[in-house]
This record gives C-alpha cells, sequence and structure tokens, in this order.
C-alpha cells in the first residue's frame, strides 16, 4: 500500500451475502482493480482500500483539510486523490485549484504518481499546507451508494458513528486549522449549520461558513462547489476559493495566528 492507500475491513455477519450481492451490481468493473475490495466468506467480512493524505512533514503554514464525500474506485486504483477519470479526462479540481493559487501545480505534473509525491510533502506554494480527507471510507462512485451498497441499517449503527469519529479525532489529531468541503451532504453532517441550498448562494458570491460540531476547539468550515460539477465557469470556483482564503486568513488573524 502507498503512503496514501490504506486498507480497512468489516464485519458484516447475517447482512453478508445480501451486502455482497448489491456491492456486485453497484460496482460491476472496479471489483477487478487488485486490493479494491475482497469479500471474505469464511469469516463473512470485506476489506477494502481507501485514501487519505496527510502531509509526512508539517510545514509552517496553517493546516485545512480538503473534506470530500468518499473515494472514488478508480482514483484509490491510480494511488491518488481525484486523479483522471476511466477516460483519461483530468478532474476539474486540480486546474481550479491552480486557479486560486491554493494548488499551483502545472499541468505537467499532475499525473497521480507526482501528485501524491508532491502533496505528501507539501512541496508547492500557495498559502496553505492540505490535507486531504474523505469522510467516509468505503470506495464507490457516488456517496449515495454506500448506504444502498450496505443498508439502512449497517450504514446508520456502524458506518456513520465510526465515519463521525473518525473525521472529529482525525481533525483534532492533526490540529487543523480550517476545514473546506466540496460537498453539501458532508457539510450538514459535520458542521453546526445546515444549508438547504448552496449553488446559487456560490455563484452569487456568498461566503457559506459555519463551524464543526462535537469538538472544544473552534473550527471554520467553508462549503464550495462540487469537484465534478462541470456547469459551472472557473472564474466562479477560483472566485469562491479566493474568498474562503481571505475568510481563512481572518479567522486566523483573530485567533492570533497569521496565515502563511
Amino acid at each position: 500500500m502507498s503512503a496514501i492507500n490504506f486498507q480497512r475491513t468489516y464485519l458484516l455477519n447475517v447482512a453478508y451475502e445480501s451486502i455482497k450481492e448489491r456491492a456486485i451490481q453497484t460496482l460491476g468493473k472496479y471489483l477487478g482493480y487488485s486490493d479494491l475490495i475482497t469479500f471474505n466468506d469464511l469469516d463473512r467480512s470485506v476489506t477494502f482500500s481507501s485514501e487519505r493524505l496527510i502531509p509526512a512533514a508539517p510545514t509552517k503554514r496553517p493546516r485545512v483539510m480538503l473534506l470530500f464525500s468518499n473515494p472514488h474506485p478508480h482514483s484509490i486504483h491510480q494511488g491518488m486523490f481525484l486523479s483522471p477519470n476511466t477516460k483519461g479526462r483530468e478532474n476539474l479540481f486540480w486546474p481550479v485549484m491552480e486557479d486560486a493559487g491554493w494548488l499551483p501545480i502545472p499541468a505537467e505534473l499532475r499525473n497521480p504518481t507526482q501528485l501524491a509525491d508532491i502533496c505528501l510533502k507539501a512541496e508547492y506554494q500557495g498559502p496553505f499546507e492540505l490535507i486531504f480527507y474523505c469522510y467516509y471510507a468505503f470506495p464507490t462512485n457516488y456517496p449515495e451508494d454506500i448506504s444502498k451498497i450496505f443498508g439502512k441499517e449497517y450504514f446508520s449503527q456502524f458506518i456513520e458513528p465510526e465515519s463521525t469519529d473518525e473525521f472529529k479525532k482525525t481533525v483534532q489529531a492533526t490540529s487543523v486549522d480550517a476545514v473546506v468541503t466540496f460537498n453539501k451532504g458532508i457539510f450538514n453532517l459535520v458542521s453546526k449549520d445546515r444549508v438547504e441550498s448552496c449553488i446559487d448562494r456560490l455563484m452569487k458570491g456568498e461566503l457559506i461558513q459555519s463551524q464543526i460540531k462535537g469538538i472544544e476547539k473552534t473550527i471554520p468550515i467553508f462549503l464550495t462547489f462540487p469537484t465534478g460539477w462541470r456547469y459551472c465557469p472557473r472564474q466562479f470556483r477560483k472566485a469562491s476559493l479566493d474568498t474562503i482564503r481571505t475568510a481563512i486568513a481572518t479567522s486566523l488573524l483573530s485567533s492570533g495566528r497569521n496565515e502563511g
């Protein structure tokens, strides 16, 4: 396993057969990827690969967590978050982050292997040291596929509580200064305030902000455009990230820490 990919096992017990059947139907071709998902008939469990990127050597820059819903199987297969899709098309995340100055990595260095190395070492210019984190560990095309595969009962009794606890522990253990998420559903799960609509508000240049709930430290969380949403000009995405950058800098100043 790479420094980004890791493995986890869920014990499924009586739900094993039904979950296995739904996973095969939902994940299809991705089940052929080595070490992605393995069903263990003997102990009625599933072992799967996930991903998380925490820079190996901390810098003096403020730490910002980029919070995603869950890993995509094809990105895990390639060894890096937000890798090109099965047709080789680059994820819009990377040019947008370059435009905004958050991750100014030129296009010729944006293959999965180079990106993984650069981001693990935090060898990029920009205001922040970035952590890449998935709220749910299980890899699927879409986050709603997780509850479809595991069923509402297993999802609510095991996956959801585990995800909540691990997110809070990681935020505190990594000394995160702010969180930015690209998914409204995830924002509503972890923030003190819920949002009902976001795209129109973001298009108008509004800052959508709250605080992480359930922890003692005050950590701001911001919502921006979805990474896979292609119906928005890049300048709007950049403008949203510019607004968030200013808000993080203001938050750091008020807490007595300067932005790097």
